[in-house]
């Protein structure tokens, strides 16, 4: 068996393409722990039937493979709408950096190469992302963490006079607002048959932005400022 890093060739990309196409489209529709590797290998036309191994290692390794899809082209169109934003000496309010965080992940909404079925798959793995996000050594996914739009943001918190406990939980509120609101929102569409109004997605997407807003700039409760010093 080659090794899962090894460069590859034209055929073995095709492959793996496909592979993660099937993979997107059974854990969106069967969640990730109701399809096996075996599974997305006979969807996907695989005569072998350990090509999902032969080529990501385990269930793990294709659901990074789907994350390394999506997420670099989401966390560029975060820095694109970050420098547009950021003048000298003056830097973006919350709502300009919530609506920054909340639209490349809507957008994936009108993606048609898996952006919707990324959406309902992350909607399955927050539990694992917000465990990855604390620390906690039980989540094998990589997660892109300190980049300059996350800094940002944290910074316009601290500056609002969060406490750093509380926002921390409140961005981790604010992820599961995103993507099960998302994907809520995308199976309403689905069985309305498309007889919502056109604008009724940017209607949500903006209420979707206002209550983050709410969320993180919400007064803090004496009661809340002491469970997050002990």
């Amino acid at each position: 068996m080659a090794p899962l890093d090894a460069a590859p060739t034209r055929r073995s990309a095709a492959t793996r393409a496909r592979l993660i196409r099937v993979a997107e489209r059974l854990f969106a529709e069967r969640s990730i722990e109701g399809v096996s590797l075996s599974e997305i290998g006979k969807a996907a036309s695989q005569r072998n039937s350990n090509a999902c191994q032969y080529h990501f290692g385990d269930k793990y390794g294709l659901l990074q493979a789907i994350l390394d899809k999506h997420v670099p082209g989401i966390t560029a169109e975060r820095e694109v709408l970050l420098a547009r934003l950021e003048r000298p000496g003056r830097r973006p309010g919350l709502r300009a950096l919530v609506q920054a965080f909340v639209q490349p992940v809507a957008a994936k909404l009108r993606d048609p190469d898996g952006g919707l079925e990324f959406i309902r798959i992350n909607a399955q793995l927050i539990a694992l992302h917000t465990l990855s996000v604390q620390g906690v050594p039980a989540s094998p996914l990589r997660l892109a963490r300190a980049d300059r739009f996350s800094r940002a943001l944290r910074r316009a918190l601290r500056a609002a006079g969060l406490p750093a406990a509380i926002a921390r939980e409140r961005l981790l509120l604010a992820a599961v607002l995103v993507f099960h609101g998302l994907d809520d929102h995308s199976r309403m569409l689905e069985a309305s048959g498309g007889h919502r109004p056109d604008g009724h997605s940017a209607l949500f997407v903006a209420s979707l932005e206002d209550a983050i807003v709410a969320l993180l700039s919400a007064p803090v409760p004496a009661s809340t400022r002491g469970l997050s010093r002990s």
